[in-house]
């Protein structure tokens, strides 16, 4: 049996009880699932750090308690792309590639120059994200947060990111940085439902500054420029700047 765990930072019961209800429907054939619910949490880097290491799982898979999985073989899809590449670290259901660094921007991962995946947003009604490819997943800079499942435990910047935003970014690049790929499905129609109510509030611009400071080098200069920085993984080039 392949053991999974999902870990998620709970804060509302009510949507919690929803994701469980969606995750009750997946076919868990050749699966051994179990749930971690995070309570009270003072950031997601420290009770994802805790909740790593209280469990033995093969594939952690960090979800948010507002996202819903639609896509009832989900556990499959992503077991298959794991199994395609040992070197795969963490797979997410939306991403982009070539962050910006711009004054002007967020510095969100709607920022990216290019956008790999989709989540369907109940509040807008319909998908939002990048078209498919042709390729069964695309490897991504950044991942977004909403869903993120691993196959490679490593810690969470909880020394850095110390609060609610860009603990997702952050994670992507610490993978790049030990040489693991992320990588997004392509998915014809969307694997998660996601509320997401994004706030930007003095705490988002807190962290922004912090994460900006920690990974300037793996940022571009702007959505316009054409800097050349690069990661080489095992003789391939994976331009993070456009």
């Amino acid at each position: 049996m392949i053991t999974v765990a999902f870990i998620t930072c709970v804060n509302n019961h009510a949507q919690y009880e929803q994701c469980l209800a969606h995750l009750a429907r997946l076919d868990k054939q050749g699966f051994s699932v179990e749930y971690i619910p995070m309570h009270n949490c003072v950031s997601m880097t420290s009770a994802y750090n805790l909740a790593m290491v209280r469990t033995q799982a093969r594939y952690k898979i960090y979800i948010h308690q507002d996202v819903h999985i639609l896509e009832p073989f989900f556990l499959h899809h992503i077991n298959n792309i794991f199994l395609s590449d040992p070197d795969i670290g963490m797979i997410g259901v939306l991403g982009g590639r070539r962050l910006p660094l711009d004054p002007h921007l967020f510095t969100w991962l709607w920022d990216c120059h290019e956008i790999f995946g989709n989540i369907f947003v109940p509040r807008v009604n319909g998908s939002m994200g990048g078209p498919p490819t042709a390729r069964p997943y695309e490897w991504v800079t950044v991942a977004d947060g909403c869903l993120l499942a691993t196959q490679r435990d490593i810690p969470w910047r909880q020394d850095l990111i110390d609060g609610f935003h860009f603990y997702d970014l952050s994670q992507s690049l610490e993978y790049w940085k030990r040489n693991l790929k992320v990588v997004v499905p392509t998915q014809l129609s969307p694997w998660v439902s996601h509320i997401c109510n994004q706030q930007f509030d003095a705490e988002f611009f807190r962290l922004r500054e912090k994460f900006i400071n920690e990974y300037r080098q793996h940022l571009a200069n702007s959505k316009k420029t054409s800097p050349t920085s690069t990661i080489v993984h095992k003789g391939k080039r994976y331009r993070f700047k456009k």
